[in-house]
């Protein structure tokens, strides 16, 4: 299990940021964070979890910037059980990591990837039974 560090702004006004980890599981993804003010730095939020099932994703990939480390984006096919997730852009989770962890999060990305495909194949295999 490889726990990966995010630092991601409010998508909507950029007033808020959310700060934390992320890690894969063999259900889906489980994120733990905290939401601070990014103009007075304070925090705004309790510890908070949340976790996406894999039922819920349709893609996950990791795309380069030129500049910082990078971002991790979730796409969604599901809203369920999302509720005041300050990442959440449309219908896509979006986590942006620091230029340290940019190998980490292409790592990351890739193999949550396969954890998600190897789900879709085991439900497609018990619709088959």
């Amino acid at each position: 299990m490889v726990k990966l560090k995010f630092e991601t702004e409010d998508s909507k006004l950029g007033l808020t940021q959310a700060r934390g980890f992320i890690w894969c599981t063999k259900e889906g993804l489980m994120f733990e964070f905290q939401v601070l003010d990014t103009i007075l730095e304070i925090v705004k939020s309790e510890h908070k979890e949340l976790f996406v099932s894999f039922g819920q994703i349709e893609k996950i990939y990791y795309e380069k910037e030129w500049f910082t480390g990078g971002s991790v984006y979730i796409e969604l096919n599901s809203l369920k059980n999302i509720e005041d997730v300050p990442f959440l852009d449309d219908s896509e989770l979006c986590l942006d990591l620091e230029r340290k962890h940019k190998s980490r999060g292409k790592e990351f990305a890739v193999n949550s990837q396969l954890e998600l495909w190897e789900y879709n194949l085991n439900q497609m295999d018990k619709v088959d039974e």
